[in-house]
Order: C-alpha cells, then sequence, then structure tokens
C-alpha cells in the first residue's frame, strides 16, 4: 500500500523474510519490519492458515514438480480439493478417498501426499485454465492398473470384507514416474519461439533445457513431430517423515482433466498422449469399482445424516466457480446409475486452489468455518503419513 511521508511516495508493505537454505549455502534473509510469519514458500492465499502448516513440511529444496527449478516463488498445489471450501465437504471428499482405499487412514486433504510445488505459472495454468494435465506415465499407469484389478478381484472373492491394499510397500508405485499432457498447445506457449525451460539437477547445479510445442501439438524438444518428448519425470526425494506424493491422488486430477477436455470434441491429440488419456480413465474407472463406490456412497450418507441431525443447516451450497469441472454437478438420487455417481464424486474433489474474484468474500468467510469448525470432522490427526498409513513420529 503506498503513502507519503516527507513528500516522496513510500509503501508500508513488508517483505516476507527469505528463510535460510542450508543446503544451497543461502543464509536467512530478514528485511527491516519483514513478515515473519511465512517460514517457507507457501500456497496461494486461498489456502487456509492450517494448510498453511501442513504445506511447510515440504523442503525449500524441493524445486517445481514440472521442471525442478528451485525458488521462494514456488507454491503448494493440491491435487485433490473440495469443490468448496467447507469443513464439513472437505471431510466428506477425505471420507471418499479413505472408502476408495488410495490414501491411508490418517490422511487429509492438506497432507503432503496431496501437494507438490509448482511454478505460479504452471499452477494457475493447470489449476484454473487447464492448459495441461500431469498424469502418470505409461508404465506407472499400467503397474497401477494391474495392482488395482488384482485387489478388485481379491476384494470379490473375500465379499468385500477386505481393504483394497493399494497404498502399500510397493516401491515401484511410491516411486512413480509422471508426464505432462499438454491440452491447449497454443494457448499455453502463445508465439513462436516460446519454450518450456526444464531442468536437470547436475553435479554443480542444474542444467536447463527448453521444450517447444510441436505441429502435433505435444510438449518436445524441439519445434518438429520427430523431436523427443520431454520424458516421464518424478518427484524429488523428500526428507524422512514427509509422505512422498501419492500417484492416485494425481491420477484422480488427471482424470477430472481428461473428461472435460474429451467433452470438447477438438482434434484427437498426438498418440502418446492419446494413450495416456486412454490409460488414465481406464485406471480412474477401476479405483470406482462399482461395489465398493456402493459401500462408500452408504458411509458419506450415513455421514451426512449425523451432520444434519446435529446441524440443522441443511446441505452444503454448491458453486461452478471454483471446480474444474467448469459446472454444478447435483447429488445423484437412489436411482442413479454408477457413472453419474462417479461423476458427482470426481466433481466434489475439483476444487481449485485459485478462486475467481467474486468468491473472495465466500472464501473469507468458509476459512473462518473451517478454522473454526474442522475439529468436529477431523479424525484428531494432524500429522502428517507415510503411504503405508503410518504416522511419522
Amino acid at each position: 500500500m503506498a503513502t507519503i511521508r516527507k513528500s516522496r511516495i513510500a509503501t508500508s508493505f513488508k517483505y516476507h523474510t527469505a528463510q535460510a537454505i542450508p543446503e544451497f549455502s543461502l543464509e536467512r534473509l530478514e528485511w527491516s519490519g519483514s513478515d515473519d510469519d511465512l517460514k517457507s514458500v507457501v500456497s496461494h492465499s486461498s489456502i487456509s492458515s492450517r494448510g498453511r502448516n501442513e504445506a511447510t513440511k515440504i523442503p525449500l529444496t524441493e524445486g517445481c514438480f514440472v521442471t525442478k527449478q528451485t525458488g521462494y516463488y514456488l507454491e503448494k498445489a493440491h491435487w485433490v480439493n473440495p469443490v468448496r471450501k467447507n469443513a464439513q465437504l472437505k471431510y466428506e471428499v477425505e471420507l471418499l478417498l479413505k472408502g476408495l482405499h488410495i490414501v491411508p487412514p490418517n490422511f487429509n486433504l492438506n497432507s503432503t501426499s496431496n501437494l507438490a510445488p509448482l511454478d505460479r505459472n504452471l499452477h494457475y495454468t493447470l489449476d484454473k485454465l487447464g492448459f495441461f494435465a500431469v498424469t502418470c506415465s505409461i508404465a506407472t499407469l499400467r503397474d497401477m492398473i494391474s495392482l488395482v484389478e488384482k485387489e478388485n478381484k481379491i476384494w470379490q472373492a473375500n465379499n468385500g470384507v477386505y481393504p483394497r491394499r493399494l497404498i502399500l510397500e510397493d516401491l515401484e508405485l511410491l516411486n512413480a514416474s509422471y508426464e505432462f499432457v499438454l491440452l491447449h498447445p497454443r494457448h499455453f506457449l502463445q508465439h513462436n519461439g516460446s519454450g518450456l525451460p526444464v531442468y536437470t539437477r547436475v553435479e554443480n547445479g542444474v542444467s536447463g533445457k527448453f521444450y517447444f510445442a510441436s505441429p502435433d501439438g505435444a510438449l518436445r524438444a524441439g519445434p518438429d513431430n520427430d523431436q523427443d518428448l520431454l520424458p516421464p519425470f518424478a518427484t524429488e526425494g523428500r526428507p524422512e517423515g514427509v509422505a512422498l506424493l501419492n500417484p492416485f491422488l494425481v491420477v484422480i486430477h488427471a482424470g477430472i482433466a481428461f473428461r472435460r477436455f474429451k467433452k470438447l470434441s477438438l482434434p484427437p491429440l498426438c498418440k502418446h498422449y492419446e494413450e495416456l488419456i486412454k490409460l488414465t480413465l481406464d485406471l480412474v474407472e477401476k479405483i470406482y469399482f462399482e461395489p465398493i463406490l456402493d459401500i462408500v456412497d452408504e458411509n458419506r450418507a450415513a455421514y451426512r445424516r449425523s451432520v444434519y441431525v446435529k446441524y440443522s443447516d441443511g446441505d452444503v451450497a454448491m458453486t461452478g466457480r471454483n471446480s474444474r469441472t467448469g459446472t454444478v454437478v447435483k447429488r445423484p438420487g437412489p436411482d442413479a446409475s454408477h457413472e453419474e455417481r462417479v461423476g458427482y464424486s470426481l466433481y466434489l474433489m475439483s476444487g481449485c486452489d485459485y478462486i475467481n474474484d467474486d468468491d473472495e468474500e465466500d472464501e473469507e468467510e468458509d476459512e473462518e468455518e473451517e478454522d473454526e469448525d474442522y475439529d468436529e470432522y477431523d479424525d484428531g490427526d494432524d500429522g502428517d503419513e507415510h503411504e503405508n498409513g503410518k504416522k511419522d513420529s
């Protein structure tokens, strides 16, 4: 905010403290009058104070999920978000994910397994514009599909008295590789010759390389279709006690983006991207195994009934403004099809980190409600988790 002091324009804006990063030989940088409330790179301002505290568990040494560039400007992106910042709805989404057996029992949406650092431009174009999506690599998707198919058969053989083991000790899935799927190349890279810089760690620092939108719409090492695609990438190692990124949550996020993209009836993408989309949607369908979803829906309905007995305000008001589906999906009735119930479940988890300007007032009220009421719905475990479901000490 600008002001006038001694006939000169001045500002009362306070710089944030730049935290020390010993691994990069960077000392703490604190300005006179710095705002020391934020202890590390934080998410977009729409994330509640509770979310900011959770986000600090990802170290500053972890670079952008896609480009691997480090920096204080990185934001923490959620892969699964409730469509509205409401404590009741947030808990219902967590209940859904736990019922599908793709997160451990002590999971919450601010767990580091649901977070990844992203460059601000990438975060916004992913979150609010849908110019690209990130899914698992073809090899990882096939491994995940095989695992889910096997677990679905075991679940059926045990007549449902069996939790699918989708998040346990499988190190291949915990170290999953991911791929960048460019959905709107001309909007993402608007000028001929503009590219996305991607970095790799080398002995004395990083080495950068630009990737461009080729005529077939893919992100390649050069402007021609015969150039190499941006290769699969992995998350950087995280300290002990900080959960790795959960690939199932990334796939859920990508599935929402791909379902919406396919409704646009645009020309097909390159063959590699089309294969990624096909496998991603196939995996999402298997995650939402119909007999399991029936039980999950029953449990969610029982939860809503218990909440409405205690709180007489009724159902949560929904809005399409903060949904990456771009619409409002009504809660399915008792005769709804499996596809309608899957669509509604995906809608519940399609919320954005970035909030539209006309949502800001509502969001402030919701954040206050979440800070005050979250414990009514939480399982009492604010700790982060390993992917095997064990709480960190």
